[in-house]
């Protein structure tokens, strides 16, 4: 393997050095991966690899027994972001841009191709194709894989979806697709509805055998016995309310479906067996104490396990010869979180294996062989001996809700009255932080900074009660959990208290802003990344990428405010209406061409803070939107924090 490694390394550049003062580099924190995904074929006998071709992140194919790889893509000027295999000859990949700040493929194509780089077909065109519409926004159709089928066909399922010229997307037309030929069959005629979101199980014959819609504000749950039985509704319920459910997959008895549900009281949502026929929830499958059931682990034959995030990331195994290789991998591979793939016969396995300190190995497990051998690094750049560690911890927010949250300490300082920077995620209703590699941590470290990442409440995985105490929370105790966060790190000596800074990007940018504003002794300094900064603009704004979305016709008023009914809170707890309060000094970055987050909340936010004798450090990226991308852009923001955190609280 080492040949494939050399070969393949021939068409990237070399890594840049570490840093003459030990630091590891920006650009070496934050440049995107040398080897990104590696995938084994359902024969085992070949890898699908994102490697450097071209300048790009390109896909590669390498033959396991020869160990040559064969290019498959030299895209110039996008990426290839995700791949898989079809069959053991055709793989599926996706093209976008990478940037490890802010990922977003939206609207990447997808395309089909061989294993030897012919017959390539066009599955969806997306809207990174250049397209001559005269400056008029076009209606157009794309599609989106649901699931691959068992057995050597070529063919796919996929859900239509239209965007229209006012933005809003609606799913279409449920198709079984060949890849090779480009011919659809439409598996959802006679659907019991259309809604404003669907979503399917597909069971291994390719027939359609749930349907989970939402319409406003109400979910349905459909089903049906075989392709010629009528589909009947087995339940209906509030989305936002508790003791909801959805399917996830058919079982292997082709008859119950495996869901993901809160039933029964439950507060993390356990995966479970449902039979259609009685309507019941008969045989709890997986439950976890800290975090949801939500992620299944299949292979085109079927689930083998279920994946789990809780303090670190883990698999249950329901197949017996799985869960023995894990265990043998764990083993091998302590202290680190070990990801598998295999083969259909279970042969071979790829291992991905990471931690805290290190992004992650790719390694090919040969089971009659008994053998691990190495493949490649993700960052080979990136010396794990000089990176920190990060640690899981839980604190108490002041009505006792328990808030997760990841502590990282400068390596080698003794973790005691040290300069924190809170590290606010974005969303706010995403998965959140987690143990991995995290570039921003290691940088914020590697300068001398304890690092504390809270997964405040509204943080999603981590139950019913977690997101459910956020609704209507912007500003209020979900901006509590991060104040008694520093309160946390101070009473355990961990932290200055008179030198706390608070940063994030997005919604992460809304909580720094809000943090200075309504806790204006705690802060020394605030970062704002592409932060949301008006609640009432960012729900009214027509000129965002989800302004006509359903979230905001629909969710927004229950989960934020309703503009109308909650006008004063939503004033109140605007960042740019309190900038009077805030005393620290401020750095605000955004994108010139952000549609997520338009650049106007920011320069309101700009505006008023200098009505209030504070004028912020200010920048803006032309051309980039929501998150830098380009490196040189990257560096600027970057050694702009190092410059600010070092002038407020570094001392």
């Amino acid at each position: 393997m080492k040949r494939l490694i050399a070969l393949v390394a021939m068409a990237a550049a070399c890594c840049a050095a570490v840093a003459a003062d030990d630091k590891p580099s920006i650009e070496d924190l934050f440049k995107p991966a040398k080897y990104a995904s590696m995938r084994i074929s359902p024969d085992g006998k070949y890898l699908a690899a994102l490697a450097p071709v071209a300048g790009r992140q390109n896909l590669i194919v390498i033959d396991i027994a020869k160990r040559d790889p064969i290019v498959i893509t030299s895209l110039p000027n996008k990426d290839v972001v995700t791949v898989s295999w079809i069959n053991s000859r055709r793989l599926l990949f996706r093209t976008g841009t990478i940037g490890e700040r802010v990922f977003d493929s939206r609207g990447g194509a997808i395309l089909a191709v061989d294993r030897d780089a012919s017959q390539l077909r066009v599955v969806s065109e997306g809207d990174d194709t250049e397209r001559n519409t005269g400056g008029i926004r076009v209606t157009f159709r794309f599609l989106e894989p649901v699931r691959f089928l068992p057995g050597d066909t070529d063919d796919i399922i996929v859900q239509e979806y239209v965007a229209a010229q006012d933005r809003t997307v609606t799913p279409g037309t449920l198709y079984r697709m060949d890849t090779r030929s480009g011919r659809k069959t439409t598996l959802s005629d006679g659907k019991p509805e259309s809604a404003n979101s669907e979503s399917w199980v597909v069971d291994r014959n390719g027939v359609a055998r749930a349907l989970t819609t939402v319409v406003e504000n109400t979910v349905r749950i459909w089903y049906r016995a075989g392709v010629d039985s009528a589909w009947r509704k087995l339940d209906e319920f509030d989305p936002l309310a508790s003791g909801n459910w959805r399917p996830v997959a058919m079982a292997d008895d082709g008859k119950r479906l495996i869901v993901s549900t809160h039933r029964d009281g439950r507060d993390k949502a356990a995966l479970a067996l449902y039979d259609p026929a009685t309507k019941t929830f008969v045989e709890t499958m997986a439950s976890h104490p800290q975090v949801d059931l939500e992620q299944l682990l299949s292979d085109k034959e079927g689930v083998r396990g279920v994946a789990y995030d809780a303090d670190r990331g883990g698999a249950a195994w329901f197949d017996a010869d799985i869960a023995s290789v894990q265990a043998m991998v764990d083993k091998t591979f302590p202290d680190h979180v070990n990801s598998l793939s295999w083969s259909l016969d279970k042969s071979k396995f790829v291992i991905f294996s990471y931690s805290d300190v290190a992004p992650g190995t790719f390694y090919l497990y040969d089971k009659s062989a008994r053998k691990i051998e190495y493949l490649a690094d993700r960052m080979p750049w990136i010396d794990p001996k000089k990176m920190a560690h990060m640690r899981a911890v839980r604190y108490a927010a002041r009505d006792g809700l328990e808030i997760p949250a990841y502590l990282t300490l400068p390596r080698g300082s003794e973790g005691k009255n040290l300069p924190l920077v809170m590290v606010i995620h974005g969303g706010p209703w995403v998965h959140g932080d987690g143990w991995y590699f995290n570039p921003e941590a290691q940088f914020l470290a590697s300068r001398g900074y304890a690092v504390l990442q809270p997964n405040y409440r509204g943080t999603l995985h981590y139950g019913w009660k977690h997101y459910s105490s956020s609704f209507k929370q912007w500003g209020l105790t979900m901006q509590d959990d991060i104040t008694d966060g520093v309160k946390w790190a101070v009473a355990q000596g961990i932290a200055d208290p008179k030198r706390v800074c608070i940063y994030g990007g997005s919604y992460g940018g809304y909580a720094t802003m809000m943090g200075l504003a309504k806790d204006p002794d705690l802060y020394k300094c605030g970062i704002n990344y592409v932060g949301v900064t008006d609640l009432p603009l960012m729900l009214g704004a027509t000129w965002s990428d989800f302004a006509y979305s359903d979230f905001i016709k629909f969710s927004a008023k229950r989960l934020m405010g309703d503009p109308d009914k909650d006008e004063a809170q939503l004033k109140a707890t605007s960042p740019d209406l309190l900038a009077d309060r805030i005393k620290a000094p401020v750095l605000m970055a955004y994108g010139g061409a952000d549609v997520r987050v338009p650049i106007e909340h920011g320069t309101r936010m700009k505006a008023a803070l200098e009505r209030a004798g504070n004028k912020p450090i200010w920048i803006v990226a032309d051309g980039e939107g929501h998150g830098f991308r380009d490196m040189k852009n990257q560096v600027m923001f970057y050694g702009a924090m190092e410059k600010f955190l070092a002038e407020n609280i570094g001392k």
